[in-house]
């Protein structure tokens, strides 16, 4: 899909956009959507003029660092974080069918899936909001720009820094422990301090508002890490498995396998 028919097909659908609801977020006092404008394919609708890129980003700092929910629930974490800054935005200037969409439903995402540094919170939150923004196949599209986006951009970007500026780092991974841990080793600051945490809270707005950025506009980059095209050269995803030409992912290749160009790898048994 060309960028011209992209920009075409997010005007279209947001075709309820910022005067159709303009009630609570959770859903009282907000009022049905007309829906008469919204493609088949992007039933739920983003607002025309879309979402302001600096209040996503604050809302997703606020929101990992906690916020009562209507039900008096509290929440927080980088994945409600930057779930909660596009899904409450759209539940304020869209109305249903996102008031009925509960935010904690990101809970379970956060510090790479409870806890186990797999995938960042931020990018599981934000990408299931683009989930629901988007039909399936312009999702895998905006998802897979963001994840190149993540990795290849030193962050936190500072430009919400309440508290003064962090050192800033290059990921090189999609991975909450490669993440945190390149961030820490590069700052100096430990995986437990104020800092760290600080770090992620700005992490927590930052990829919503890049998500936003790219929504906005329709715009979409190069989606894969360069490095990757070079180790497909030898190792893909095909049929000779005990041939060794086998992969899966798109992930930055070297980001883990880098001690390969430096040692002499023996395998015994075959």
């Amino acid at each position: 899909m060309s960028d011209s028919t992209r920009r075409d097909f997010l005007k279209s659908a947001g075709g309820y956009g910022a005067t159709a609801g303009m009630g609570l977020v959770g859903g009282l006092g907000v009022g049905r959507p007309a829906r008469t404008d919204v493609r088949a394919e992007h039933p739920f609708g983003y607002p025309e003029g879309g979402l302001d890129p600096q209040r996503t980003r604050e809302l997703g700092y606020n929101g990992f660092k906690g916020v009562t929910l209507a039900a008096g629930t509290n929440h927080g974490g980088c994945a409600f974080g930057a779930f909660n800054s596009v899904i409450s935005q759209l539940q304020e200037v869209v109305g249903e069918p996102y008031t009925t969409i509960p935010v904690q439903m990101m809970d379970w995402a956060g510090a790479g899936v409870v806890g186990f540094g797999t995938l960042c919170g931020t990018l599981a939150g934000t990408s299931a909001a683009i989930g629901l923004i988007c039909d399936a196949r312009e999702a895998r599209a905006f998802v897979a720009d963001l994840l190149t986006w993540y990795s290849e951009t030193s962050l936190p970007t500072n430009l919400h820094a309440p508290t003064g500026e962090l050192p800033q780092s290059t990921a090189e991974s999609n991975l909450c422990h490669v993440s945190l841990t390149r961030w820490c080793r590069d700052s100096g600051y430990a995986s437990g301090s104020p800092e760290r945490a600080e770090r992620c809270a700005r992490l927590s707005g930052d990829v919503p508002a890049k998500a936003v950025e790219m929504l906005n506009t329709a715009a979409l980059g190069s989606r894969r890490p360069s490095e990757k095209t070079v180790c497909r050269a030898c190792h893909y995803m095909g049929p000779s498995y005990t041939g060794g030409q086998f992969t899966h992912g798109d992930m930055n290749c070297l980001t883990c396998h880098i001690t390969l160009k430096e040692k002499q790898v023996t395998v015994t048994g075959h």
